[in-house]
């Protein structure tokens, strides 16, 4: 697209379906994708006419429209630049990186925004609402009473519940795909693992040292895409199935050193040192081993990202008491304790709390969370242990540590809102 004046309208013609005669947009961008995705949204609703204008940014202060859309690209924005009548509804679709700076430089109320790439069922949902909210206009018009604060309230509260039955239609729409996804890469995953089991066997033929390195760092990148996935479907179909964890008489030894192995190229290709420190639990601890060895791999890969080459690791385990006036669902009176402590970088003390969210990262070279995938599912396997798991910084750096109840634990019905989840959820957690 040149530098020129563009001016593109598109119209569609079919049967009304919120009563209106016509429905403009101005769409002050230079993306003809974004315009091609209006033209679709408003094509959904099926009005007598509807009208989808493309014009440059700087153009667009006069434009006759219902809806004006600024595609904002660029920090520099300033409302200074808009103008509109008083009738006309205004979004804003606004890079990520641009949305402090923008909404700093907006003033209160002047519009909705949302974020970019902008999802086509979400714009759908605003067109929907702005159609509405002219639909109510335009029959206000023809009374005489003005409309009241009840009245006003109501129709806000309308369109959030509408909202939130949208939310959860497209949230569960994701489940279904993502459930589908995980459980279509078990098959190659599982396929990709035995192919390196048997070359390390050797059934091929012989292998030098380095190939059985070699093949050995495929067969744990395997495995842990293997563990990402199963957990990813854990996190998302939480929502919708309980999953009762295994619980079992089990060694909590065996589970770390079981990690420690797991994770030990990693740790020698920083020559970082691993340190273990166990005492003795004063009664049993009942857990799923699979589970708690994944929160160990877990940790233990997040403390040698973040420790610098030739830094340490230090693990300790020992019985966690109550302290008095504490809250028991924060720390139970009868729980075993490990702290996984590294030398390397601390944790900001603003993220301490957050790194534990699903989708939560929050950037830069010390970003613990990792797009809070890895630790989202520390988080839930040790919560459905009916434990706790926090972050701390140290003198030396940073330590995450998490509690297991000690002694026979009170298992729990499993609830399941969706058979279908379920199915999927056991299949990715074999």
């Amino acid at each position: 697209m040149d530098g020129s004046n563009t001016n593109l309208m598109i119209e569609t013609l079919a049967g009304p379906t919120h009563g209106h005669a016509s429905f403009t947009i101005c769409l002050l961008s230079r993306d003809l994708h974004l315009l091609e995705s209006c033209h679709e949204a408003v094509r959904s609703f099926g009005l007598d006419r509807s009208e989808v204008v493309l014009v440059e940014p700087d153009k667009g202060q006069s434009v006759a429209a219902d809806l004006l859309i600024w595609d904002i690209d660029t920090p520099h924005w300033s409302p200074s630049s808009r103008t509109h009548t008083p009738n006309q509804e205004q979004l804003f679709l606004v890079n990520r990186k641009y949305l402090h700076e923008f909404l700093t430089r907006m003033p209160l109320g002047p519009g909705s925004t949302l974020l970019k790439p902008l999802n086509h069922r979400t714009l759908e949902i605003f067109i929907d609402q702005v159609l509405a909210r002219k639909s109510n206009r335009t029959s206000i018009s023809t009374q005489t009473d003005s409309i009241s604060p009840e009245s006003h309230a109501k129709d806000v509260l309308q369109c959030l519940l509408m909202a939130n039955l949208k939310l959860q239609e497209y949230d569960q729409d994701r489940t279904n795909f993502l459930a589908r996804a995980v459980h279509d890469f078990r098959a190659p995953l599982m396929a990709a693992s035995g192919y390196c089991s048997i070359l390390l066997e050797k059934a091929m033929g012989p292998l030098n040292g380095e190939q059985v390195d070699l093949v050995q760092r495929v067969q744990r990148a395997v495995e842990k895409v293997t563990r990402m996935s199963a957990g990813m479907l854990q996190l998302s179909v939480g929502k919708h199935v309980v999953r009762v964890p295994d619980l079992r008489e089990s060694s909590l030894e065996a589970s770390i050193t079981n990690a420690i192995h797991e994770i030990d190229p990693l740790a020698r290709d920083k020559q970082i040192t691993i340190s273990v420190s166990l005492s003795r639990p004063e009664a049993p601890l009942y857990f799923e081993p699979q589970q708690i060895e994944q929160v160990m791999v877990n940790l233990l890969e997040n403390a040698c990202k973040f420790t610098p080459k030739g830094g340490t690791i230090e693990v300790r385990g020992y019985v966690h008491p109550r302290v008095a006036g504490e809250d028991c669902t924060l720390a139970p009176p009868n729980a075993y304790r490990v702290d996984v402590s590294d030398s390397g970088s601390g944790i900001a003390t603003e993220h301490l709390e957050n790194i534990f969210e699903e989708y939560i990262s929050y950037g830069g070279s010390q970003d613990r969370s990792g797009g809070g995938l890895g630790l989202a599912i520390c988080k839930m396997i040790v919560s459905a242990h009916r434990g706790k798991i926090w972050a701390e910084n140290t003198s030396s750096g940073a330590r995450i540590s998490f509690t297991l109840p000690l002694g026979q634990v009170q298992t729990r019905n499993l609830f399941i809102a969706n058979p279908e989840h379920a199915a999927f959820a056991r299949g990715a957690a074999s």
